[in-house]
C-alpha cells in the first residue's frame, strides 16, 4: 500500500523485505531516500535497510514521524480465551 501511495504522488517507490531486495542501480542518481514501514514491519529490518544505507554513503539520517500512531488491536475471542487461561494459571 505505501508503494502505491508513493506512485500516486509520482515518487519512485519499491517494496522490500530487507536489505537483500534493494537493487542498487535505483540508488544511482537518487540525493535522497526515503524509508518507510507499515505498523507490522519488524523494527530490526527496518535498521538493517537504514544501516546499509548508512555505510554506502547515506550518512545524513533524519527521522521524521508523520503520525503519531496510537492504534491497539484486540485478540481475536478464541485466542482471548486462551490467554486468559493461561494468565489465570500463572498468578
Amino acid at each position: 500500500r505505501l508503494v502505491e501511495v508513493g506512485h500516486t504522488y509520482g515518487v519512485q517507490s519499491f517494496l522490500v523485505n530487507d536489505w537483500a531486495g534493494v537493487d542498487q542501480t535505483w540508488l544511482a542518481e537518487a540525493c535522497t531516500v526515503g524509508v518507510t514501514a507499515g505498523a507490522s514491519a519488524p523494527e530490526h529490518l527496518v535498521q538493517q535497510i537504514v544501516e546499509s544505507l548508512q555505510e554506502i554513503g547515506y550518512s545524513n539520517l533524519e527521522e521524521v514521524e508523520m503520525i503519531e500512531e496510537d492504534v491497539r488491536f484486540s485478540l481475536p475471542p478464541e485466542l482471548g480465551a486462551v490467554a486468559a487461561q493461561f494468565v489465570s494459571i500463572t498468578r
